[in-house]
């Protein structure tokens, strides 16, 4: 019998059949993802509490059995244990049908240093799944010409205050017939609105008795610049969106960066609000230009003359 050199595909082959054995080894170890990420499919997402495109469920500990765990948290979202039969997961179009398959799906992204693997929740094939509740009452239609509206305004909002501000905003936009999307955040709130002409006094007397963001000014579209009727091709806004954002104004900051505490408490990574650079006159400005630039020949034609005109056009 003659023995063959060992090839790619056969080392291949031998890592791969020992991926089972290793997951079990790196999911019972501290290097092992502790999160799962599920990506929940359209016709499902209404059985979840609360109803997002995506959830983020913790890991059991070492020696659970991870399936049972994860499935049992399926269970604590939906909040009927009737349904999470109906409910399948899924790794590509991988189905998870055991904890080894997820396991194994576990050692994979621990591998590539991921915090955990985004899994899919689709229905079986076949279920019958609870009709989603009845669609919120429309809203009713947009009537006369319209005016664009914004506002922004910063303050200090706690979760409580957050909640009350989207149920009233909600309430008087719906009512006075408005479109378009309002943001509520722990730093304020801000929004950009389409809004008949005929209620613009009114959604100023409604917004100015808010409570936790007195002093909000509407930004009313100058009567100069015309209006748009509601039923025209060019309305600005189909829709009216009120929700929570975790900021109105999105800087790439924490909240600890904003204390000077920096993202991991190191206050030597915290942002500095006073590292704006120097500050230089004009004639400072153009002597750091290299020679032989459009700007520095400018700049010292300027000076000969003894005027100041090309020293601050350059610096601009």
């Amino acid at each position: 019998m003659r023995l063959l050199a060992p090839t790619a595909s056969a080392s291949l082959l031998v890592r791969l059949s020992l991926v089972p054995h290793r997951a079990h080894a790196l999911c019972s170890s501290a290097a092992a993802p502790q999160r799962v990420h599920l990506k929940l499919d359209a016709p499902v997402r209404h059985l979840f509490e609360p109803q997002k495109k995506r959830v983020s469920l913790r890991l059991p500990s070492a020696g659970a059995l991870p399936l049972q765990a994860l499935r049992a948290a399926l269970r604590e979202r939906c909040g009927d244990e009737s349904v999470e039969p109906l409910l399948e997961i899924r790794h590509g179009k991988r189905r998870i049908e055991s904890d080894e398959d997820l396991v194994s799906v576990l050692a994979v992204t621990a591998t590539y240093g991921g915090d955990g693997p985004t899994l899919q929740v689709v229905a079986r094939s076949g279920s019958q799944l609870p009709p989603p509740p009845p669609a919120a009452t429309l809203l009713p239609p947009q009537v006369g010409p319209l005016r664009l509206v914004s506002f922004f305004r910063f303050a200090s909002l706690g979760s409580s205050r957050r909640q009350h501000l989207l149920e009233e905003m909600s309430s008087v936009l719906a009512r006075l017939g408005c479109r378009g999307s309002v943001y509520v955040a722990p730093e304020g709130v801000n929004g950009q609105l389409s809004v008949p002409e005929a209620q613009l006094d009114a959604l100023s007397v409604a917004f100015a008795a808010l409570r936790g963001v007195e002093g909000l000014k509407l930004n009313v579209q100058h009567a100069s610049l015309g209006t748009v009727q509601a039923d025209a091709a060019a309305a600005p806004y189909r829709k009216l969106i009120v929700r929570e954002k975790r900021q109105i104004l999105t800087d790439g900051l924490t909240e600890g960066d904003e204390r000077g505490e920096g993202p991991a408490g190191d206050p030597a990574a915290a942002f500095d609000w006073d590292r704006a650079g120097t500050e230089l006159a004009p004639a400072d400005w153009h002597a750091m230009l290299p020679p032989g630039r459009p700007e520095h020949a400018a700049a010292a034609s300027s000076a000969a003359a003894g005027g100041e005109g090309g020293g601050e056009g350059g610096g601009e």
